[in-house]
């Protein structure tokens, strides 16, 4: 199920977070960016690095990336295109992610299914309005 890698991607996305809070003492990194308060590209620790784009960041480790879009500032969501990215670089973990097609297809499942929904930007040119969110119903 896709929910399964979607929760490892936000999780590692959290952690590098954590890492852009110790470090910077931020997590608005889109408005950080463009406000000159933190540089495009950096180290943020010993073998991990950065590179801010647009409304997001990719984050580099020695054996993988984690590429990632804000919406409403603080919030990361998740598309179909970067879960495939993140999937593709564990093949063993994701067998069945390895298309993206295949993951459109999971995602447009979760949507259909309410267990995925889409998250309303609030600040215009501030996220990507294209991000989706899991909703956890509790039984």
């Amino acid at each position: 199920m896709i929910t399964e890698l979607v929760v490892k991607y936000l999780s590692e996305i959290e952690e590098c977070l954590v890492l852009f809070e110790k470090k910077y003492n931020r997590r608005d990194l889109v408005r950080a960016w463009r406000s000159g308060a933190i540089p495009q590209n950096e180290n943020l620790t010993a073998g991990i690095t950065y590179s801010m784009h647009g409304v997001g960041c990719t984050v580099e480790y020695n054996d993988h990336e984690v590429d990632f879009d804000f919406a409403n500032r603080y919030e990361v969501g998740f598309d179909a295109w970067r879960l495939w990215r993140y999937a593709k670089q564990f093949p063993d973990l994701y067998p069945q992610y390895q298309s993206l097609p295949a993951v459109e297809a999971a995602v447009a499942d979760g949507l259909s299914k309410g267990t995925i929904s889409g998250i309303d930007n609030k600040y215009s040119g501030e996220g990507n309005s294209s991000l989706f969110r899991l909703k956890f119903i509790s039984n």
